[in-house]
């Protein structure tokens, strides 16, 4: 009898080659004829066409495998446009193609191809909708996708009012929707009737069953004719993401923060309210006041007041999992008091004030943090270059307000025992293993999978570094340093073969 092994067991199987990378499955193939019949479903699971187009022949060799096909231009998508159609596809993602001319040509092939894919459950497209013949053949395509729950779709052109309309009652059973909109500058008193019509469509329809939506508004009338009455459609809504808003103090933000405060949105659990907060941040502190079943995630464009940061420490401690300020610059009493006052975070970015500023207030040295079971860490310090430097005939550190900071910053970072993935980025000369150096108290964290080193002056990082990572960071895996010498990346590799070197941050 033939001795099964948990790979011929589809579940166990599945379950296993989900731990593994793509080059580890690769690697895996190449062993024999029977491992290749293990692991070659799962390497071909997600063809990635971002480097290389595929040919007709491995579709057809691979075809049974392939379920999601990413980062496809419209034009090789029409160029093999039968052998598509023939796939068991969930999702497709095609290639954002910008304002290319006669690109309407390509979409009108490969649309009718869609409609024979039936399986196909995501979908990520740009498309001509101000042109009526593909406006139509869009329609009858969703019309014949069944099983499509997931769209993220980009005009790249003014719409019209009522193709947006008929655009959302094609959309009422999907789960998640991504809409960009772009154009609309030269606009004509027809037009604005037309949104305006399609704002009293819209607040006749009956609601819908998105869970996650993400809409860059493009231009005004998007924003008041129909983001806000969409958004009394969607009492299911958990995720919401907004981009271009039209004014700087935003009705739609304004609509937003109020249907929050009334309890419209009783689902909502991850919020990213867009660009304009910093105009309505009263109005954003009072809508997280409001919100009583706790919100999860936050991401914010711009930096939150102090009465922001105190109302979802205030109101969200408990459920706060992951924040995200990562581009405006904080200072570190407002880094210190998310830190200490959110203990449940698992994830976070922020950005430290890199100006001399630390004179007149001291540095929080009593201000720990709470969020021990951190996973996820980025953390950066203002632009440009810092010299932490040892003074002309001294042992010690030269005193600087960068030197405060990164003193208050290391020992707490050294706390969060369970963190796996940590990117800093202090742009200090002195930050690694020189004596006294910064790297070396962080340790304590050996559950640390991935490492990225950003921003630092090239050469600071060499053998002495690399040593000391392979023998205190025994779960290390992936390395992000952009300007790591080659002692550096040859030491590493020599002592910890299976780490992976990555140019570019990993988030």
């Amino acid at each position: 009898m033939e001795k099964i092994t948990p790979f011929d067991i589809p579940l166990l199987n599945n379950e296993i080659c989900q731990y593994l990378s793509r080059k580890d499955l690769a690697r895996c193939v190449l062993v024999s004829k029977t491992w290749a019949a293990w692991f070659s479903p799962a390497l071909w699971r997600v063809l990635d066409c971002g480097r290389r187009t595929p040919d007709s022949l491995t579709l057809t060799r691979r075809g049974e495998h392939i379920l999601v096909v990413r980062d496809i231009s419209m034009e090789s998508a029409a160029a093999i446009r039968e052998q598509l159609s023939s796939l068991n596809l969930q999702g497709l993602e095609f290639k954002a193609h910008g304002k290319e001319g006669g690109m309407h040509r390509a979409e009108i092939r490969v649309l009718p191809v869609l409609e024979r894919i039936r399986t196909l459950q995501h979908l990520d497209i740009t498309l001509s909708l101000d042109l009526d013949h593909i406006n139509q053949q869009w329609i009858r395509t969703l019309e014949a996708l069944p099983h499509l729950e997931s769209l993220s779709l980009r005009c790249e052109r003014f719409v019209e009012g009522k193709t947006i309309q008929k655009l959302l009652q094609m959309c009422e059973r999907f789960e998640r929707l991504s809409l960009v909109f772009q154009g609309g500058v030269c606009i004509e008193e027809e037009d604005r009737q037309g949104y305006r019509d399609a704002r009293a469509a819209i607040e006749k329809m009956p609601a819908m069953r998105l869970r996650d939506l993400s809409i860059c508004l493009g231009f005004e009338l998007v924003e008041e004719n129909i983001f806000q009455p969409l958004l009394e459609r969607c009492p299911r809504m958990e995720k919401l993401e907004i981009g271009g808003c039209h004014k700087e103090e935003s009705t739609t933000l304004r609509h937003l923060f109020k249907s929050l405060k009334e309890n419209k949105l009783p689902k909502l659990r991850h919020l990213r309210p867009g660009n304009t907060v910093r105009y309505a941040q009263e109005a954003f502190a009072e809508a997280l006041s409001s919100v009583e079943c706790g919100m999860e995630s936050l991401e914010l464009s711009e930096k939150p007041s102090e009465l922001v940061v105190q109302s979802f420490i205030q109101y969200h401690s408990r459920s706060l999992t992951k924040l995200d300020l990562g581009y405006p610059r904080m200072s570190l009493w407002t880094l210190s008091d998310v830190m200490a006052g959110l203990p449940s975070l698992r994830w976070f970015r922020g950005a430290i004030e890199g100006e001399a500023e630390y004179e007149d207030r001291e540095i929080p040295s009593d201000r720990h943090w709470n969020c021990v079971d951190l996973r996820c860490l980025h953390l950066s310090m203002g632009h440009g270059h810092y010299s932490v430097q040892y003074p002309i005939g001294s042992t010690g550190w030269a005193e600087s307000d960068q030197k405060r900071v990164l003193d208050y910053v290391f020992p707490e970072m050294a706390k969060l025992r369970s963190l796996q993935k940590l990117s800093i980025g202090f742009n200090v000369e002195d930050l690694c293993l020189k004596i006294n150096g910064y790297l070396e108290q962080l340790a304590s964290l050996n559950q640390l999978k991935i490492f990225d080193l950003a921003s630092t002056p090239h050469g600071s990082i060499g053998k002495q570094e690399a040593l000391w990572m392979v023998n205190n960071w025994p779960m290390l895996s992936q390395v992000h340093a952009q300007d790591a010498t080659m002692i550096f990346r040859g030491t590493l590799l020599k002592n910890r073969p299976l780490v992976e070197l990555v140019r570019g941050r990993f988030y």
